[in-house]
Order: structure tokens, then sequence, then C-alpha cells
């Protein structure tokens, strides 16, 4: 039988070809013992990855919920900063309203007018932040700034008091811009969505409901005994120094019984916040969850895979010396 023999170059390219195939089966091992993961999912899936394709849509929607929650919480801890801020104007104009007495100067009252009017400013811009860019106070309405300018909601409150003498009627005007229906502030100082209410999502068919707006009660009252005090000791008024005791005196009380409604609105956004930290808990818990049946699908057997891999390293040192010795076979060898 004549026999059959491979050329020179034939015997390269098989040579070649299984140092190739051995190495890169040596680099997939390598990988999936390092990091405990099948390198060809679709092979050991045996094809079906129905179950890994779930799971990895269940775990996208789930960080996009965590990303939510942490977006909507910074949001509500802005908010509650501000709030804090409101209260701590409202308690310092009070403080300083409270010294105002029958025997207060004419400089000591413009000194408290002065103070109620900065008050009132840092009030309309606390409640004008923006959280990402977003304003967190107007409701649905996250472009425009809620409220006015301070200097805009002043000058409307200025045209309202205009001619009037006593400080009961300059108080019943003040109240009137401000609690009206359709009144000045909700024409004029109020900009934002005057209906609804901020809705986060917080998970799968859940969300919370945002509804603490610069429009509220709690805010519209403490801005109102602000811009009385404010504006009772301005030249332009004429205002007798008995008047502008009146209202002074009248608008600290009035900041002070609006304590107890910042809290509940405070209180309120604590609610908020505490429904959110729950849900991203929630979001967590199943993230972890559906991370170990992720990885319980595509991981491998790592004592099977070390086990490979020194058969195929074996292997490769085996090829190695073959060659070696194939390398240095020859006539001239052999007759030496």
């Amino acid at each position: 039988m004549p026999s059959v023999t491979v050329g020179d170059m034939r015997q390269q390219f098989l040579s070649t070809r299984l140092n190739t195939s051995l190495k890169n089966d040596l680099n997939t091992l390598v990988q999936e013992l390092t990091t405990g993961q099948a390198a060809d999912l679709t092979a050991h899936l045996r094809g079906s990855q129905s179950s890994l394709t779930g799971l990895d849509r269940q775990l996208e929607l789930l960080g996009r919920f965590s990303q939510a929650n942490s977006e909507t919480g910074q949001m509500l801890s802005v908010m509650q900063t501000a709030l804090a801020g409101i209260d701590s104007l409202r308690e310092s104009a009070a403080t300083h309203l409270l010294t105002i007495n029958d025997s207060s100067t004419a400089s000591q009252l413009s000194d408290a007018a002065t103070a109620a009017k900065s008050s009132f400013e840092s009030t309309v811009s606390n409640l004008n932040l923006r959280s990402s860019g977003r304003a967190m106070f107007g409701g649905n309405d996250l472009d425009a700034s809620p409220l006015a300018d301070a200097d805009v909601m002043l000058d409307a409150l200025r045209a309202e008091i205009s001619g009037l003498t006593t400080a009961t009627d300059i108080e019943n005007a003040i109240d009137t811009w401000f609690d009206s229906p359709g009144g000045g502030f909700e024409t004029v100082g109020y900009l934002g969505d005057s209906n609804g209410t901020q809705s986060r999502t917080t998970g799968a068919n859940e969300s919370v409901d945002i509804s603490v707006r610069a429009d509220d009660s709690a805010f519209r009252d403490t801005l109102k005994a602000l811009a009385k005090s404010a504006l009772s000791a301005e030249p332009a008024f004429g205002l007798g120094v008995e008047v502008q005791r009146d209202i002074q005196k009248q608008s600290a009380v009035d900041l002070l019984s609006n304590a107890s409604d910042l809290v509940s609105v405070q209180a309120r956004l604590g609610f908020v916040q505490e429904q959110v930290e729950e849900a991203t808990v929630r979001t967590i818990a199943q993230e972890a969850s559906y991370g170990i049946a992720r990885n319980e699908l595509v991981s491998v057997d790592q004592f099977e895979t070390a086990s490979e891999l020194q058969s195929i390293q074996l292997q490769l040192e085996t090829h190695y010396t073959l060659t070696a010795r194939l390398s240095r076979l020859s006539l001239t060898e052999y007759l030496r």
C-alpha cells in the first residue's frame, strides 16, 4: 500500500492552526476562571437565552427606578433644606419684630421693616430654588420659577395699599391680595402650576405625589406677614408711628402662629421622603435578587474550569515539545 505523507507547508499549517486553537481555548478558560462567567453565553445556555434576556430587562428597569429614586430623594432633600431656611427666616423676623413696643422709635421701626423685607426676599428665593435645573415648588411646571421676583410682588402690594392710612385697612388689603381666588398673588405672584402635583415614579406601578407648592397657604401667610412689616415703614406712604407699630406687632404675632403650618408642610414632605426611601430599599433588594439569579445562569463551575485549564495547558506544552522535536528531524541529523 502506498504511504501518504503530509508536506512541510501542510504540516506547518496544521501545527499553526492547532496552536491557535489551543491558545484561544486557554484564553477563554482563563477569562472564565477569572470572571466566574461563561465566555460564550449562547453555548453555555444551549441556545436558550430567554431567561437571561428577561433578567437583563428587569435589571435595566430596576436601574432606571434606582436612578429616578436617587434624583427624587435629592430633590426632596433640597426642598427640606429650603423649608428649613424659610422657617429660620420666619423665626428671625418674628424675633426682631417682637422687640417692637409702644415706645419704639421711628428708627427702630425702620430697622424692623428692613429686616422683614430682607426675609421676604430670601423666602421668595428659597421657594424659587431648583434641583437639577428644575423648579421644585411649582407643581408640574418644572421650567418657570414658581414665584415672581420679590420686587414685582412688593410693587403690586404698594399699588394696593396706596392711599390707605389705617393699620386695619392696610392689613386687609394685603390679606385680600394674597388670599382672594384669582387675586393678585394668584395672577401676579404665583407663576407655577395651580392644579397639579409632581408625580414621581418610584417603582413598577408605584409613584409618589409631591403636593408642596409655593402657593400653599403656609407660604402665603409667611410672605403676607413679612410684606406687611416690610411696607409699613416706607416713607412714601407717610404712615404715622402708631400705625407702623400696630402693623409690625401684628406681623410678629402672625409669624409666630405660622410656625405650626410650616412644620406641617415639612411633615408632609417628610412622609414622601419616607416613601421614596422605602421604594429605594425595595429596588436595591430586587436588584440583588435578580443579580444573583443572573449570576447563577451565566456562572461556570470553577473546579471544572480549572481542570479544563490544566488539560489545555498540558496539551499546549505537549504540542510545543513535539513541534520542537519535529523541527529538528532531517536526513542530515539522522545520518549523524
